[in-house]
């Protein structure tokens, strides 16, 4: 046995540039599905991590294609259903700033709320420590808008009635989740509804807690039945929009493979339709020097798992290091947007066995048994017919 590993090893090296360009195809191909499948895993568990702390139910009043702000007096109709133990209802939307080319979204708050992020509750809490006219953010947007920053010692917004509003950089927000706090500028309520022109007695949409966590759908109908004009969006629908987003792009991404894909099957079927003239000459010999069928066969499954197997390590490795250390540099454009406002891709590692044992079943195994048949078909055959 050992001596048919040893001469499949010299195999391997003896038609290199062959084994190595399927070697290099091999490699690439399980690189790019992996980094797909990391990025993709490592995006869902962030935010399985974060949706812990999402509101059970989340309401729009969404009509004509469009949202529209709630009043007080709608948002009052909540207090009355049984079951719902908390009604936060909620000052916040995008703001465009033309030159940078960049949709950040104000999010307001007021002194002694209890939002759903505790680090935005903190800051509500300690509301009078801040300046008037604050506003927190995180360190992305100082960067992106650094320059308005610096030239006007404040970050400058104009309401819909042309009002200019000046808001003084106060402090850095970290939720310990860019997807969250990315874009995010906090700042008092006030400043919020003048900057996107909603009045006092209206909020741009209401979140809900629910006693029960079981009768989380129940109310969730509920609403929707008693109130047609409303939108009702719920924590389990949040997580599965998000999982399909990120499932989707990904889709996308693999179907770039394709082209990469297809040059490696037209190799694999130039292998398989035949074995050229050099090997077939190697096989009569070995044939004629007593090698019996199984041995041809262990030593070509040996050279095949060889190449393979390796080429497998090395994209894997190279995913690995190219998502989690290099930060997946052009692939994170996929996922991440082309926004100027960059994540900065600090992903948990998160390595699901079932995925990637899957991508090996799919590969190794395939390579091999297209490695094995066609000298098979030739072991078969008589060493002088072979020679001939």
């Amino acid at each position: 046995m050992n001596n048919i590993f040893d001469y499949a090893l010299k195999s391997v090296f003896r038609f290199g540039f062959k084994n190595l360009a399927i070697g290099i195809i091999f490699a690439i191909l399980v690189f790019l599905i992996s980094s797909s499948i990391l990025i993709c895993s490592s995006l869902k568990s962030e935010y399985s991590t974060i949706s812990k702390d999402l509101p059970e139910i989340l309401v729009q009043k969404y009509y004509g294609g469009r949202a529209h702000f709630i009043s007080q007096d709608e948002i009052d109709e909540f207090y009355k259903i049984p079951g719902i133990s908390g009604v936060l209802p909620r000052v916040t939307g995008q703001y465009h700033f033309e030159r940078e080319k960049l949709y950040l979204t104000i999010f307001g708050i007021e002194s002694f709320e209890e939002y759903f992020d505790k680090n935005i509750t903190r800051i509500a809490q300690n509301l009078s420590d801040f300046k008037p006219n604050f506003m927190i953010s995180s360190q992305n947007v100082y960067d992106a808008l650094r320059a308005q920053i610096s030239t006007y010692g404040a970050l400058p917004f104009f309401a819909p009635d042309d009002e200019l509003i000046s808001l003084v950089p106060s402090g850095v927000y970290k939720s310990g989740a860019e997807l969250i706090d990315n874009d995010v500028i906090i700042t008092e309520i006030s400043n919020a509804r003048k900057i996107l022109g909603i009045k006092d007695d209206e909020f741009s949409d209401v979140t809900l807690k629910i006693s029960n966590p079981l009768e989380v759908d129940f109310i969730a109908q509920k609403i929707r039945l008693k109130y047609p004009k409303f939108r009702v969006i719920t924590k389990y629908e949040m997580v599965k929009q998000f999982n399909l987003l990120y499932d989707f792009k990904n889709g996308i991404f693999l179907i770039l493979l394709i082209i990469s894909l297809f040059s490696f099957c037209v190799i694999l079927y130039d292998k398989l339709s035949g074995i050229r003239s050099e090997e077939r000459r190697e096989i009569g010999i070995l044939k004629a020097l007593g090698w019996e069928i199984s041995d041809i066969i262990k030593s070509k499954l040996f050279e095949s798992l060889i190449i393979s197997f390796t080429a497998f390590l090395i994209g894997l490795a190279l995913a690995i290091f190219y998502v989690f250390f290099l930060k997946a540099p052009i692939i994170s454009n996929v996922f991440a947007g082309y926004s100027a406002l960059k994540i900065n891709f600090d992903l948990p590692f998160v390595f699901d066995f079932a995925d990637f044992f899957m991508l090996f079943l799919l590969s190794v195994p395939f390579y091999v048994g297209v490695s094995i048949i066609p000298a098979w078909k030739i072991a078969t055959l008589d060493a002088g017919e072979i020679l001939k």
